[in-house]
């Protein structure tokens, strides 16, 4: 089995979901361009990712997602393409300082698909880069605008909280209970259960006050540094996590060279409060992500109490915070 994730063989064991899926050719040299590629080298979980165990990368994300879609739908190479393309234009650390920068990863990930080496790959296998983004901008089974569950929000829910170790069923035992209706994914109540309690404690991972410290704090030392230095502004969203890190260490503003060292070396320096205080930062939580499955043809909330009970825990964790260091 290949775990290595070159596609020399065209196969790859996903060993999250403990299953092998064959990739089309056009699906190998997508794997193999630079656009994907550089995914390998930023952190999913953000700038937490620095003190936390959460290390994995936007690649197995993204071959995670691929491999869901190759399972569930075999033979839509189209959907498949979307799954692989959907994350290429994240900027370094994920999210983390995407609002800063007045950047939007989604309008990155079409300009990647529309121009460069992807549909130079694309039109050679005679997909069209126009319909990858049509399905990238649809409700379709890889995401949606609704409540329900689609194969991009799920892979994240598993993978985060299987390196956690907070999932109550194996990755791969679950997804095999999974099934489609449509564009969103159902299953029976004891598996959206499980399904749920990834969804609440992935947000419980993930909004953690030290965690959405190291995102704001990475934030500001990026939009300092970017005073600083003329053009990095539009540098930064083609650069890798570790590039970064380096511009930052060495930035003219030791604004920016002081919070990359706390956050790199002494990140138990983070002073996080309730009321603000001089020089921090304000958060508010805001945004969740309350997804869940079908169960037969309802939201599982509707149909579970039991569901519904654990999916308002979310309602539980808005809250806002001041950082500093």
């Amino acid at each position: 089995m290949s775990i290595q994730h070159t596609f020399s063989a065209g196969t790859i064991w996903e060993p999250l979901y403990q299953w092998h899926q064959t990739a089309l050719p056009v699906e190998v040299e997508l794997f193999r361009s630079q656009p994907v590629r550089r995914l390998k080298f930023l952190h999913h979980f953000g700038a937490s990712a620095l003190f936390s165990p959460m290390t994995h990368s936007r690649y197995e994300h993204t071959v995670g997602v691929w491999s869901l879609a190759a399972y569930f739908f075999p033979d839509e190479p189209l959907l498949r393409v979307s799954a692989l393309l959907h994350d290429i234009g994240h900027l370094p650390f994920s999210h983390a300082v995407e609002r800063t920068l007045g950047y939007d990863h989604h309008k990155r990930t079409e300009q990647l698909i529309l121009t460069g080496t992807i549909p130079d790959i694309l039109n050679k296998h005679g997909i069209s880069p126009a319909a990858i983004v049509s399905i990238l901008d649809q409700d379709s089974p890889l995401t949606n605008k609704t409540p329900l569950m689609g194969l991009d929000h799920l892979d994240s829910f598993l993978r985060d909280t299987y390196h956690a170790g907070q999932h109550e069923l194996l990755p791969s035992e679950l997804v095999r209970r999974l099934r489609f209706r449509g564009h969103f994914l159902e299953t029976d109540e004891d598996t959206a259960l499980a399904l749920i309690h990834t969804v609440v404690e992935d947000h419980r991972i993930f909004l953690q006050p030290q965690f959405l410290a190291m995102d704001a704090l990475l934030a500001k030392a990026v939009s300092h540094h970017c005073k600083a230095h003329t053009g990095m502004l539009e540098r930064i969203p083609a650069l890798l996590d570790h590039e970064l890190i380096q511009a930052l260490l060495q930035s003219s503003s030791a604004t920016a060279r002081d919070i990359m060292n706390v956050l790199m070396y002494e990140p138990h320096r983070i002073l996080i409060t309730k009321e603000p205080i001089p020089g921090s930062i304000q958060v508010h939580i805001g945004k969740l992500y309350k997804k869940q499955p079908l169960i037969g043809d309802k939201l599982a909330s509707e149909t579970s109490f039991s569901a519904a009970v654990k999916l308002s825990e979310l309602d539980t964790m808005a809250a806002t915070y001041f950082f500093t260091i």
